[in-house]
């Protein structure tokens, strides 16, 4: 199917057709945005319903395409904008997004307000999580999240390391939120206590507190920071991961650590 509907703005005129074609990734509404007609949206899928057929455009959920001759390969992290418009790229993703991750998981981790099955699709997963509700009651949903090019939004290195502490089931384990710590160049303290009081979880400044002290030399975690943190862990035993046999007790933070990461600094220790 041929169209012979052109752009609504001044400039280079480019079909409908070619557009989609060419374009890694796209929405319905998209396509609304940039082209009109009278025939509207009955027009608009009989369009894209040819284009499937004709394998000029591959489907990635309902709604949602890319170009088949698209000379610019897919984006992972641009995928979930197009599947919810307040898509924020979280946890390790975002760890990975920002290049301190220690591996590249098979799985794109999003928050959204909107929740929404999984998405599978070239051997990704898109999964949708739901921001906790006191972020959301108290309008800081969005707090340290940035817009990056191609209007991709992602949390903040330090915001997706206490996330991913808090909701451990998408950060890969503690095993690999250490190494993705020692990957940091630097460390925000200030952004990372202000998030840490907005969820008011006061185990969650244990477990942060405790592998910041694990690299502070490196991120210069001391002083008046540590002792802040310090001053926020709760005086019941917390445990940074599950509970399981073999487990240490770290007195400074008050908290019960797995074998493999129960070794801490000289100079934390004596903190």
């Amino acid at each position: 199917m041929k169209s012979n509907l052109r752009e609504k703005p001044a400039g280079r005129v480019i079909p409908l057709v070619h557009y989609a074609e060419t374009t890694p990734l796209l929405t319905l509404g998209d396509l609304r945005r940039r082209y009109g007609r009278k025939g509207g949206d009955p027009w608009m899928y009989a369009v894209i319903s040819n284009l499937k057929r004709e394998r000029r455009i591959r489907t990635v959920c309902p709604g949602v395409y890319a170009g088949a001759l698209s000379q610019v390969p897919l984006n992972r992290y641009a995928v979930p904008g197009k599947l919810r418009e307040d898509a924020v790229i979280a946890f390790h993703s975002a760890l990975e997004f920002h290049g301190v991750a220690n591996q590249v998981f098979e799985t794109v981790y999003y928050l959204s307000q909107r929740p929404r099955r999984e998405v599978k699709y070239e051997q990704v997963t898109y999964h949708c999580v739901t921001p906790p509700k006191r972020l959301v009651q108290a309008g800081q949903a969005d707090f340290q999240v940035d817009t990056h090019s191609g209007g991709i939004r992602v949390a903040g290195r330090e915001r997706a390391l206490v996330d991913c502490l808090h909701s451990l089931e998408y950060s890969g384990g503690v095993d690999e939120l250490d190494r993705c710590l020692a990957m940091f160049p630097s460390f925000d303290f200030e952004a990372a206590f202000k998030y840490l009081r907005l969820l008011r979880r006061p185990w969650l400044f244990a477990r942060v507190g405790y592998l910041l002290d694990r690299h502070a030399e490196k991120l210069f975690f001391g002083g008046k920071w540590r002792d802040a943190f310090l001053r926020r862990v709760p005086r019941g035993v917390v445990y940074l991961e599950r509970k399981r046999p073999g487990c240490r007790w770290v007195a400074t933070w008050n908290l019960m650590v797995p074998p493999g990461l129960a070794e801490l600094p000289k100079q934390a220790e004596r903190g």
